[in-house]
């Protein structure tokens, strides 16, 4: 037994999934878990999220195998099961036809065996079936060699699975950064002569595959790939345009320094480019509102920072406070860490910074003008200035001198200043 083999047997699927391959193994039929789930089975990593299932039995036969069901793509094979709570998706095992659009297969029909399933997979590594009753691992492609030897290989030919779905060139460098495996020659090669058609997918599916991406340990990975695949020109011209290749390496690299989290890696990798062509990119990746306006927040606060006479290592809880009345207090500990890493400072000198942003946010300043301890009415009855634009003026100055001063932020103290001024 192989130590793949041994890492397999050690993973025992949740029970409702077993009891629905039991049950369908009861009326005749072969079923399998298929898919992610056995990759990470043979990987010996804890349970999957998701568990798929595939079958021999009709999506009218499952049905009827069991009380809760629900049709979410039957006539594409798939129904999902609830099983005490749990929600299985099942399908009928199934070839494709040709894919005419890039993306989906023009029909799809369904075939009696689990190998004619797996040979419309992507790639070697989830192209393997596991029947946890038997104890039958059915791997007609050496996933589980590729596993181990940590090769990412397409199922068959690489220019054929990249023509059927082009997303799939890009989901080749999400795997290889989400599992660390180097991708076979001819797969990168395939996707070299293909990559001018990775323009045919939606922007809104590459940008998915980009996020899941960044939430991987070693991002980079995935990002050299794209680049030795030819992608990269394709999906973030202006990134290839203003920012050199090998500028383009290092900041991958400084990628994987930061948090597993989509925001703070995109405004890494966008940072160079400014504030505005980096929310530019982001609404043409169809990114939402939110994601676009916290990486855009993010680039301008390492603007900010990176600007400051007295340099990073010498920003002051001033700096720290006013930069937060910019971009947003949850935005500066962000902003911080992508700064420092593209500045180079040293262990040291982040963890000092880091610190000091701690102590900055956990005295929780005032840094917009609804924290202050007075209102536009207060401002109007102590000056007597009328409603209009002069009120908020006078509101941006007291501002500014709490960010200097946290301690001014009273009640009597803004309105003397205000009365004193004004």
């Amino acid at each position: 037994m192989s130590a793949g083999e041994s890492n397999l047997h050690c993973v025992i699927p949740p029970a409702q999934v077993i009891e629905v391959i039991a049950a369908l193994k009861e009326l005749g039929h072969t079923a399998y878990i298929a898919g992610g789930a056995v990759r990470d089975m043979v990987m010996g990593k804890p349970c999957p999220e998701d568990w798929d299932v595939a079958t021999s039995a009709s999506p009218e036969q499952v049905m009827a195998a069991f009380d809760q069901v629900i049709p979410t793509g039957a006539a594409h094979g798939t129904v999902t099961v609830v099983m005490s709570g749990m929600s299985i998706e099942v399908t009928t095992y199934r070839a494709d036809g040709p894919y005419l659009d890039g993306r989906h297969p023009e029909y799809v029909r369904f075939v009696p065996a689990i190998h004619d399933d797996l040979a419309r997979r992507d790639f070697t590594i989830n192209a393997m079936a596991f029947d946890p009753i038997a104890g039958e691992l059915i791997d007609p492609y050496g996933g589980r060699d590729d596993i181990q030897a940590g090769a990412l290989r397409c199922v068959g030919e690489p220019s054929d699975r990249f023509s059927e779905d082009k997303l799939r060139m890009v989901r080749a460098a999400r795997f290889a950064a989400k599992l660390g495996f180097r991708a076979d020659p001819r797969l990168v090669e395939a996707a070299r002569e293909l990559a001018p058609q990775i323009r045919q997918v939606s922007v809104e599916r590459v940008y998915d595959e980009l996020a899941k991406m960044m939430k991987t340990r070693t991002p980079s990975l995935g990002l050299e790939l794209l680049e030795e695949m030819g992608i990269t020109p394709q999906i973030l011209p202006e990134l290839c345009a203003h920012v050199q290749r090998e500028r383009r390496g290092r900041l991958y690299v400084m990628c994987d320094e930061l948090p597993a989290e989509p925001v703070e890696r995109f405004a890494m990798l966008l940072a160079p480019l400014g504030e505005s062509r980096a929310r530019q990119i982001l609404a043409r990746l169809r990114a939402s509102n939110r994601i676009g306006a916290e990486v855009a927040a993010i680039v301008r606060g390492v603007q900010m920072l990176s600007s400051d006479p007295a340099g990073l290592s010498g920003l002051s809880s001033c700096s720290l406070r006013v930069a937060a009345s910019r971009i947003g207090a949850a935005n500066l500990a962000p902003a911080v860490r992508v700064a420092c890493a593209l500045a180079g400072c040293s262990a040291d000198e982040r963890r000092a910074l880091d610190e000091l942003v701690r102590t900055v946010v956990a005295q929780r300043p005032a840094v917009r003008i609804r924290d202050l301890a007075v209102d536009g009415h207060d401002v109007m009855s102590a000056t007597g200035i009328g409603p209009g634009p002069g009120v908020r003026r006078v509101l941006s100055a007291l501002l500014d001198e709490v960010l200097r001063d946290p301690a001014m932020n009273t009640r009597e103290r803004l309105l003397k200043l205000a009365r004193d001024r004004y």
